[in-house]
C-alpha cells in the first residue's frame, strides 16, 4: 500500500485485539507491523467518491 499512501492504519489480527487495547506500551509497540499482503486488495474505483452528493453503494465497484 505504500505506493497508494505514506501512512498506514494499524491493521490487526483478532488474535492481538486485546493485547492492543489493554497492553503496556512498551508490549503494544511490538505490534506496529506491516500487515500481510494478502490481507488487503487495491482496486480503482470511480472518482465519484469525492463528492458527499454521491452516495450509494455502487461507488465502490471497481472502476472499469
Amino acid at each position: 500500500m505504500a505506493q497508494l499512501h505514506n501512512r498506514m492504519l494499524v491493521i490487526l489480527g483478532a488474535e492481538h485485539f486485546d493485547g492492543w487495547m489493554t497492553g503496556a506500551k512498551d508490549e503494544v509497540g511490538q505490534l506496529l507491523v506491516p500487515c500481510p499482503s494478502d490481507w488487503l486488495d487495491a482496486n480503482a474505483i470511480s472518482r465519484r467518491v469525492n463528492s458527499p452528493r454521491n452516495d450509494n453503494a455502487d461507488l465502490l465497484e471497481p472502476a472499469a
